[in-house]
């Protein structure tokens, strides 16, 4: 069932993509800037090329994905596929690139091809998911901070070379210095990054207090029970491609990631995807997920509008 009701939906009534873009472009704008998520539908596209220049004319500055934390092929600048996992597996909500050093501001989505069943992208509201969280786990994750920790190249995950997009050692440690990350070369051509960084963050436009991090996504509770058992078994608890632990280092207990998945799942809203829909988010008001499905889904990303630890702007 579609829940659009947060969602602000504009008809394009079978014109153009791009032309309808350029011709709306301050009402979209605006949509954003009110509810933070727009959707365009029923305009007339041919795949990834209408879609970049629909975003030329929306003010896009495609950014490449760097530090790379899923797989995706490259099919335009700055266009890629969403994340090419099996269509069996469900992807937790998260904020694009929450646990990098620097993030998109916004997020444009574009379907080529709908998937048979499921395939949604559900958006969650994630200043209401804080507010949804209990006081006790958000006061523990605020007051002693997030630790990323990532493994590449143990044949589990993405290896250093891809998520990096490097061709040698010396262009990730050039990046993990310039980055805020922590890093070590291990035996095998195996990389391990450490990252401290908050959980809790303030959009840099409304003000307002959001859950901004990928604790529900990268924590190891977000495995499936037996995958969690076998992979911890197999490489060890530091080995695992991602987790995620308190600022000190210590593990977050399960059931403090359960109350946060329980909020995301209360507050998420969803709607079947249509041939040519083009949704653009912003990627601090809402997060993001994917259903499992069946079928040739087929849905592009693009990312916009850089925002910095180090040098937040407003978007």
């Amino acid at each position: 069932m579609d829940d659009l009701t947060a969602i602000t939906v504009i008809e394009a009534d079978g014109e153009p993509l791009e032309p309808f873009t350029s011709k709306h472009v301050l009402e979209i704008g605006e949509a954003v800037a009110t509810n933070g998520a727009v959707l365009i539908r029923n305009a007339q596209a041919h795949g990834a090329e209408d879609f970049q220049r629909a975003l030329t004319a929306l003010g896009f500055e495609p950014l490449e994905y760097t530090e790379r934390s899923t797989p995706r092929t490259k099919v335009g600048d700055g266009v890629f596929t969403s994340t090419e996992y099996p269509a069996r597996e469900v992807i937790p909500q998260h904020c694009e690139s929450s646990y990098a050093g620097a993030w998109p501001g916004r997020l444009a989505f574009f379907c080529v091809t709908p998937a048979e069943t499921g395939g949604a992208t559900p958006i969650t509201d994630v200043a209401r998911v804080l507010e949804d969280i209990p006081g006790e786990v958000v006061e523990a994750v605020e007051s002693r901070g997030l630790r990323y920790v990532r493994n590449y190249g143990n044949g589990v995950g993405l290896g250093w070379r891809d998520a990096f997009q490097a061709d040698g050692r010396e262009q990730v440690n050039r990046f993990c210095a310039a980055n805020g990350l922590e890093w070590e070369w291990l035996e095998d051509d195996c990389l391990r990054t450490f990252r401290q960084a908050p959980a809790i963050a303030v959009h840099p436009r409304t003000g307002r207090r959001i859950w901004f991090n990928h604790l529900v996504l990268f924590h190891q509770s977000s495995l499936p029970g037996d995958t969690r058992e076998a992979l911890v078994s197999l490489l060890g608890e530091d080995r695992l491609p991602h987790d995620v632990l308190f600022g000190d280092g210590t593990p977050i207990p399960d059931d403090m990631v359960a109350a946060a998945r329980s909020a995301f799942e209360r507050r998420s809203q969803r709607f079947d995807w249509r041939r040519n829909d083009l949704m653009v988010i912003d990627n601090m008001r809402w997060s993001h997920g994917r259903e499992a499905f069946t079928g040739e889904r087929k849905v592009l990303v693009a990312m916009s509008d850089l925002i910095s630890r180090r040098t937040p702007v407003t978007y």
